[in-house]
């Protein structure tokens, strides 16, 4: 079913006879490897994204150093499932490898293209299957053009693999392909849906509800593919989540990983925490434009391919569907259960992996009087680039809201859908509605994407999430978050490992955190373990913690008067283990370890 795979492609040759690649298929397959690096140049693709908060740092400490933060912190933490970000390992496995062959800042870059092969590739075989060459190429531009995806590239959270993962998985679910070649693609694409669970949560209802619609459309189309589908799936998802078993085991510490997530579920789900982050008044929505591209993108898709639903092909159909059924369980979970699945910019973006397809696929297809036109393939190409760079060369939108502006740019975008599918599909009216509607549709999307939130007064009901910052990844400056990065990565290696089980340590900073230490808090979990005070004043607060946690060590930063520090914690014998600066750029960290002799214990 994988896509009427009744549709083979002539160019395949038949299995007897060995045929090399052609040259310029070599040639075809190096510019699509390519690609990443060359659309990162143009379209000045903003290298990493602000933290915004701790949480992608906290990531980050197990791909520096996973098996020393267990060992100080597993008793304490694991009972209340904070170190529930260890147990992430289809994002880990392959961050925590990039790390050990390239280090910490080539690897963040080496793993995040591979990330973006993962997407880009399987999308550019689909399109160029259904609609050429060119319709290849937009599909790869659309996505590295989309500030939801760079966003999410941008950091160690782990959303950056689910984007991908989902993606590349939705891509081969959907290729069209001979009968013989279908088990191979739906066993890649049931990997990459199995790396992305076990990346994230956030990626099971997503997961869910596209294996519900792939099942849907096969037992109406294709029945006697079903059965071995299910052994195919079954047989892949059992052999992705044993073999990470054993990476987790060998490059981050535990085995198990699943019994951790689950745990993790349990707590997210008590109910003092559902107060805490998930909004009960939903009128926040209304205020964040960027949640109205899956709605437009999804009735553009309607508005272009509106048929009988027999007579849409089967990877139209399934793209289409599927982000349908994600976009509603996504809003289910959100304002009827207890997820903030929607609010939360780092668990919604794992939608814009079908959004991405469906946008690309309903482009493409009113654009074929382009697509088909030998001297005007590239026009689509041409014009998606044109409309991000008319963009990053200046990337300051008005802030607005759903009513009336950003409902008015979805109206346009199925307007123009409307058009581009009952106009003419030759000649050059034909060729210039193509035009104008990829660019309201691509255009609106980016718009909508990228404006920032409207001011409004508080909202009682609504917690507090970090802002998205979706408007500067084109076009906008990475500033000092490369140094960010570096410094926090380079903070292990000072403190150094424990050197006995449970030698805890804590952190003490300046009030309120600069956003500058945001990675570096984050690297030994900010909140969990921190005190709430700053230095040099010691409160009854920080005794109570440091009487309860018995810490070993306390990592101080940035005082400005070390000897005061020493003298509030004079009685539990503190000691300065060692000093640094940390330095990269213009950025600099003074830190100190201190030891605190009434709580340290002999080494073995």
């Amino acid at each position: 079913m994988a896509a009427d795979c009744i549709d083979e492609p002539t160019s395949e040759p038949r299995a007897h006879v060995h045929v090399r690649p052609s040259r310029a298929t070599v040639v075809e397959a190096l510019l699509v490897l390519a690609a990443p690096v060359v659309l990162f140049l143009v379209l000045r693709l903003r290298a990493m994204a602000p933290p915004a908060a701790p949480d992608p740092a906290m990531h980050t400490t197990y791909i520096i150093d996973p098996r020393d933060f267990f060992a100080r912190f597993s008793s304490e933490l694991v009972p209340i499932s904070g170190a529930r970000e260890g147990a992430r390992v289809g994002f880990l496995v392959p961050a925590r490898l990039a790390y050990l062959v390239f280090g910490a800042v080539r690897g963040f870059f080496v793993v995040r293209y591979v990330f973006t092969l993962v997407a880009i590739v399987p999308s550019y075989v689909l399109l160029r299957r259904l609609y050429g060459r060119a319709a290849g190429v937009v599909a790869i531009v659309i996505l590295m053009s989309s500030p939801v995806l760079v966003t999410a590239w941008g950091t160690d959270y782990p959303d950056s693999a689910v984007v991908s993962y989902l993606t590349g998985g939705l891509a081969c679910l959907a290729m069209p392909c001979r009968a013989r070649a279908q088990p191979a693609w739906l066993a890649v694409s049931a990997g990459l849906f199995t790396m992305a669970v076990w990346s994230h949560v956030e990626a099971v209802p997503l997961v869910a509800a596209t294996m519900l619609v792939y099942f849907a459309i096969c037992l109406l189309r294709t029945p006697r593919r079903l059965g071995p589908a299910v052994l195919v799936l079954g047989g892949t998802v059992a052999v992705v989540t044993g073999t990470l078993m054993v990476a987790s085991g060998l490059l981050l510490g535990p085995f198990d990983y699943i019994g951790p997530t689950l745990k993790a579920y349990e707590l997210l789900n008590n109910p003092h925490v559902v107060q805490v982050f998930h909004s009960k008044n939903p009128r926040w929505i209304l205020l964040r434009p960027y949640l109205l591209v899956p709605a437009a993108a999804e009735t553009a898709w309607v508005a272009t391919f509106l048929r009988r639903a027999r007579t849409i092909p089967t990877p139209q159909l399934l793209i289409g569907a599927t982000c349908t059924a994600q976009i509603a369980a996504f809003g289910y979970l959100q304002f009827f259960g207890n997820t903030e699945v929607l609010q939360q910019h780092y668990y919604s973006s794992g939608l814009w992996a079908a959004v991405c397809l469906v946008l690309v696929i309903t482009v493409c297809a009113l654009a074929r009087p382009l697509l088909d036109d030998r001297l005007a393939r590239w026009t689509p190409a041409a014009l998606v680039i044109a409309l991000a760079l008319v963009y990053e060369a200046d990337p300051h939108l008005p802030a607005f809201g759903w009513w009336p502006a950003g409902l008015l740019i979805v109206a346009g975008g199925v307007v123009a859908a409307g058009i581009g599918r009952v106009a003419s599909t030759t000649g050059p009216a034909a060729r210039c509605t193509a035009a104008a509607a990829v660019v309201v549709i691509v255009g609106g999307s980016l718009i909508l994407t990228a404006a920032p939130y409207e001011h409004h007064a508080p909202l009682s009901g609504v917690a507090v999430n970090a802002v998205p910052a979706y408007p500067t990844a084109l076009g906008g400056s990475d500033g000092d978050l490369i140094d960010q990065y570096r410094i926090a990565t380079e903070l292990p290696a000072f403190v150094g490992n424990s050197t006995y089980p449970n030698e805890h340590l804590v952190m003490w900073l300046p009030r309120a955190h600069p956003s500058k230490l945001v990675d570096v808090i984050g690297m030994y979990h900010a909140n969990i373990n921190e005190l709430p005070s700053s230095p040099p004043r010691l409160t009854r607060q920080d005794r109570t913690i440091l009487q309860a946690r018995k810490p070993a060590e306390v990592l101080v930063f940035d005082v400005r008067n070390l000897p005061a520090t020493l003298h509030a914690l004079g009685r539990y014998e503190p000691t300065v283990l060692r000093a640094t600066v940390l330095k990269s750029g213009d950025l600099e960290l003074h830190a100190w370890l201190i030891s605190l002799g009434v709580y340290m214990r002999p080494s073995p």
